[in-house]
């Protein structure tokens, strides 16, 4: 269950003690997650202000995801070819100028705004595989990867904390200023990777996998003959599709259970004890399971998950649904800090950018069927139903997770 301490890190190690472009890194994801107004408010923008109805605003909302997948796909064989560095600030620039001309135009232009909008979203999707590469790149050995990866995530909490209020606030008030505002924040997070990160990733650590030179081996051929990460990605789809009916299925609950004026607002209430337990929680989790394996932390996620959700499916008490939303929500910090990790300790260094992407691109599509299979099922069942194959799928992505530690202790051997 444990691993070995590292020399150079114990278990103890605080976020200090990371290399200084991890917390650059950390600080552009603040920005970045802040300024992220266009993304929180687009189904808003493009209805109310560009006046699509709402089928065209749903297809157009999902065009603009899988124009974001296919940005995660050719981001992360960008980061492969060329400085990682300058890939990201490149993207980051791309979509503040289309924002620009967004902010201009959205008074008088606006189709055109939503062509733009359409047109920026492969950028901004090719920044994620870059930015989990990119923080790979700058920590070296398990335990500071776990932390690194950690404060990142923590970081774009931190930004989304704040950053809808605002766009709410901007939204209502000056559309134009949204746009020019969200461009600031990715200018301000460009200039700052782009002046303070060297432009050359660092020299790979012995420690593991990722330093092999399999720069002439097939993308492929590495990854899906690579039964860890094939069982990773099988177990990371699934828990997509079942974590994004938090998002789905619990805002229609609390709808029936509380009416139409109460429950959107208990909800609010649930996604801020989601907010809060994340900014208070992620450091305190770390530090409690950082000498564990991955595979271990995220298995036992999945017994938080089993425990929140399975207290949705019987409960009706407003009280139990906060704190079924505390315990699961610190499964979702143990599977965030600890499932890029495991990924990247597993990746070779001259391939990370592209596994990434592949990882990115196949977790979004279990977010993207998941409404849909939750929609099909509360059509035939009840929400006590959904929440009940929701814990016997967590289970099994538990169970999933077991079997990865099992062959990485046999791949060790």
């Amino acid at each position: 269950m444990k691993i070995e301490k590292s020399s150079r890190h114990t278990a103890g190690g605080s976020y200090r003690s990371l290399d200084r472009n991890i917390h650059i890194l950390f600080i552009a994801r603040i920005i970045n997650r802040f300024g992220d107004f266009v993304q929180m408010l687009l189904v808003l923008i493009l209805t109310l202000s560009i006046g699509m109805d709402e089928h065209l605003a749903g297809w157009f909302t999902t065009m603009t995801l899988l124009a974001g997948m296919l940005g995660q796909l050719l981001g992360g064989f960008a980061a492969d070819r060329y400085p990682r560095t300058s890939v990201m600030v490149s993207c980051q620039l791309i979509v503040a100028l289309l924002y620009i001309i967004c902010g201009l135009l959205v008074g008088s232009q606006a189709m055109v705004v939503a062509v733009l909008i359409l047109v920026s979203a492969p950028f901004r999707g090719a920044t994620w595989p870059v930015s989990h590469a990119l923080i790979a790149d700058f920590s070296h050995g398990e335990m500071e990867r776990a932390r690194a990866f950690s404060l990142l995530y923590l970081g774009s909490n931190i930004g989304v904390a704040v950053g809808p209020l605002v766009a709410a606030f901007l939204f209502s008030r000056n559309l134009p200023l949204l746009f020019l505002i969200s461009a600031l924040t990715l200018v301000l997070s460009a200039s700052l990777l782009g002046f303070f990160l060297p432009k050359q990733r660092q020299k790979e650590a012995p420690d593991g996998q990722s330093a092999t030179d399999v720069t002439t081996v097939s993308l492929w051929n590495l990854f899906f003959s690579n039964r860890m990460l094939l069982l990773y990605l099988i177990a990371f789809i699934l828990y997509n599709l079942i974590y994004v009916q938090h998002s789905f299925a619990l805002p229609l609950q609390m709808n029936q259970l509380f009416g139409s004026l109460i429950g959107p607002e208990r909800y609010g209430w649930i996604m801020t004890v989601n907010a809060v337990t994340v900014l208070l929680m992620t450091a305190f989790v770390t530090r409690w399971t950082l000498t564990w394996s991955r595979s271990v932390n995220m298995a036992l996620g999945m017994v938080f998950y089993v425990i929140g959700f399975g207290v949705y499916a019987f409960c009706s008490s407003f009280a139990l649904f906060l704190a079924a939303t505390f315990i699961w929500t610190i499964g979702e910090i143990l599977l965030a800090t600890n499932g890029n990790v495991f990924v990247n300790q597993h990746a070779p260094a001259s391939h990370r950018g592209r596994f990434n992407s592949i990882v990115s691109v196949s977790m979004g599509f279990g977010s993207s069927i998941g409404p849909a299979l939750g929609g099909l099922l509360l059509s035939v069942a009840s929400f006590r139903t959904l929440w009940l194959g929701a814990v016997l799928v967590a289970g099994i992505i538990g169970l999933l997770f077991i079997r990865l530690r099992i062959l990485v202790i046999r791949s060790s051997q």
